[in-house]
């Protein structure tokens, strides 16, 4: 047998004699929240913090929830073989808001059917045996042409005057 799994949600009830402004702020700074986010959170309706958690961790949201005084609830998860079975919405936000998806069932527009071309490759083969290499496939290197440089001449350079005074 599985080890027993949860949701974990909350939905803003708070522990009797606990103060919800400091909570809040607890929970804002514990979430690294927004005002939004806080918002959201405390807005009364079930708002899922973590899905699908073992007992240990649930058990470890639950107590720090608790010290911060904020009432978690730990929602059972079903085995596998009862959620094929019943396929029900698992949140009150697909019920409320009348949207559903639609099944999958295919693509949205066929995609088109691509004729190939007629290509006359017969003039193509393969290298036979097993000792090529891919170098051997390569274009041979193309012969550098070297310029006629027939015109061209060297001269004597004449070495410059000595311009130091040999007075010292």
């Amino acid at each position: 047998m599985a080890e027993q799994r949860f949701d974990i949600a909350f939905d803003g009830r708070m522990i009797p004699g606990a103060d919800p402004v400091l909570a809040r702020k607890r929970l804002q700074s514990l979430f690294k929240l927004d005002e939004a986010g806080i918002d959201r959170l405390f807005s009364g309706k079930p708002v899922f913090i973590k899905r699908d958690v073992d007992a240990p961790t649930a058990n470890q949201f639950e107590k720090v929830f608790n010290q911060l005084g904020a009432i978690l609830r730990l929602i059972p998860i079903e085995a596998d073989d009862e959620e094929s079975q019943d396929p029900a919405p698992s949140s009150s936000a697909e019920t409320d808001s009348q949207l559903s998806l639609a099944p999958q069932d295919g693509f949205l527009e066929e995609p088109p059917t691509v004729k190939m071309p007629d290509l006359d490759l017969s003039h193509l083969s393969l290298v036979q045996g097993s000792d090529w290499s891919l170098e051997d496939c390569e274009a041979p290197p193309s012969a550098v042409q070297t310029p006629d440089t027939s015109h061209l001449s060297l001269t004597e350079i004449e070495p410059e005057p000595d311009t130091k005074d040999s007075g010292d």
